[in-house]
């Protein structure tokens, strides 16, 4: 059975480059310009359904009910109360998955301040990236995440890490999309990112979104990776990395950590938001179907967020994974069913300044 999950149930996608989505713009209500209030939400968020019976055939459910929210031709209502207000003209600091780069590129056009954003790559690097320079920090778990601000903030050497796969060149494991660079490249590269990384201590709010919990690792230096291994040849020739997907109890302390770090390298008093993507894995390195995974990995990060956000006033959740998973899936995902629209995106963003920012 395993042999045959390997060949055909490893990929949720190939891509979303390969053709066009001609969608248009779409735009749902909010609640959030209501004003919801604990009252307001224990009145009518709170059930969801009235039960089987035939009347509600024809009747139908109560209008907040999540049955009735589910099967609108729109994006869903959720409800949620922030747990603090944040200020109109705080700097914001986005780390985490691609989602966070959605985030990240709605608030600056926006407005708002976003440090994340503040990258100057040299121009070997900057061939390698799609959309924005910032894409090469995406961080797609919460280990990653972690090694990034550790490093910004110490005296680790530019070039520790840094694997000689092929002569001549290095790649940085702990970067996205650009690969394998001359050696000059990626030393400079490494240097501009955390340069920028080092810019979340003078950050208001800090905009965290855990990606998936399948984890490569470094053996000889103990580190974990941001994504699988570059060139699987050397891999298989080194055995130098090693898989785990992380369980609840890893994935919490790895971001408790994480936050720890924040706070203790800010000069500010950060706010932490803290979301899971919606966006799927790409293809999972377990012997289970990609759905079946997919679900692991997000169902881990959704309770180690809603656990972290318990845990400490500074932090809150913010329901972006619930608003993309429960709208209809025409309205909230491009052709590939992974990556997300951008009115959906636009759409979270307007929920979030409604319900965070002040004025």
């Amino acid at each position: 059975m395993f042999s045959f999950i390997e060949r055909r149930y490893k990929q949720w996608t190939r891509g979303s480059s390969w053709k066009t989505n001609s969608k248009g713009f779409l735009h749902s209500r909010s609640s959030a310009a209501r004003g919801s209030t604990t009252s307001f939400v224990e009145r009518h968020y709170k059930q969801w359904s009235r039960g089987l019976d035939d009347k509600f055939k024809t009747e139908g459910h109560a209008p907040h009910d999540a049955c009735t929210r589910l099967i609108r031709d729109e994006f869903i209502d959720i409800a949620f109360h922030p747990k603090f207000k944040l200020a109109e003209d705080a700097s914001y600091f986005a780390i985490g998955s691609c989602f966070a780069r959605n985030i990240e590129a709605a608030l600056l056009k926006e407005g708002y301040p976003v440090l994340s954003t503040q990258l100057e790559l040299p121009p070997e690097a900057e061939a390698r990236i799609f959309h924005f320079q910032s894409e090469v920090m995406t961080k797609f778990n919460p280990h990653s995440m972690e090694v990034e601000i550790e490093r910004a903030f110490s005296d680790t050497p530019i070039g520790y890490g840094l694997i000689e796969m092929n002569e001549g060149k290095l790649w940085n494991p702990q970067l996205h999309r650009v690969g394998e660079l001359s050696v000059e490249g990626q030393l400079e590269t490494t240097k501009a990112v955390r340069k920028t990384v080092r810019k979340i201590s003078e950050a208001d709010v800090v905009f965290i979104t855990l990606g998936l919990t399948e984890t490569w690792w470094d053996v000889e230096t103990n580190t974990p990776l941001n994504d699988a291994p570059a060139d699987w040849r050397f891999a298989k020739r080194t055995g130098r990395f090693e898989f785990r997907n992380t369980g609840f109890a890893e994935s919490y302390t790895s971001v408790e950590r994480l936050l720890n770090l924040i706070r203790a390298n800010s000069t500010r008093d950060p706010k932490i938001i803290l979301t899971v993507s919606p966006v799927p894995l790409l293809r999972t390195f377990t012997d289970q179907d990609i759905i079946v995974a997919n679900s692991y990995s997000k169902s881990t990060l959704r309770a180690v967020a809603t656990e972290i956000a318990g845990a400490y006033a500074d932090v809150d959740y913010f329901p972006s994974f619930e608003m993309v998973t429960y709208s209809p899936r025409h309205l909230a995902w491009r052709h590939d069913q992974r990556h997300v629209e951008p009115p959906m995106v636009w759409s979270i963003t307007r929920r979030f300044r409604e319900s965070y920012i002040e004025g």
